[in-house]
């Protein structure tokens, strides 16, 4: 009996470790150190990838716009929250001297929700059998060039 219990009681903590959260943190760390020796008018782009290393993504319409993210991400069970997100805008003149720096926080990012399970498609929904009627001398016989 008191092997069925320890068994049970070893069982039962496994299940709460399981279920316990984990924090993982996503981008670049970002700390006041490597910003303050960020200095407007001053810093370079080469300075600026070697103190923070590689942008997280730069604006695809200016690549003078630098963008650096770091999020904090906890997991429980089969849940995923967004516990913390820092995101920072650096934005270079053509010289590629540092112009300004701007840090936006969770607070500041747009909430989007998912409208339903499934996308919208756009288009003719066909039946199997329209699908298969559809595809009647589409293909080559056999020996035929394709066009």
């Amino acid at each position: 009996m008191t092997r069925a219990r320890t068994l049970a009681a070893l069982a039962f903590a496994a299940l709460l470790a399981a279920c316990a959260a984990t924090v993982q943190e996503h981008g670049q760390r970002l700390n006041e150190a490597d910003l303050a020796a960020l200095r407007p008018g001053v810093s370079t782009k080469e300075e600026v990838a070697q103190i923070l290393g590689s942008p997280s993504t730069v604006d695809p319409f200016d690549p003078n716009t630098w963008i650096y993210v770091t999020q904090k991400m906890e997991k429980v069970a089969f849940r995923t929250d967004l516990k913390d997100q820092k995101v920072l805008v650096l934005r270079f003149d053509e010289r590629g001297v540092l112009r300004s720096l701007e840090e936006r926080g969770l607070e500041q990012a747009a909430r989007i929700e998912p409208l339903g399970e499934a996308t919208p498609t756009r288009g003719a929904e066909l039946t199997l059998l329209e699908q298969l009627i559809g595809n009647i001398g589409r293909f080559p016989r056999a020996g035929e060039a394709q066009r």
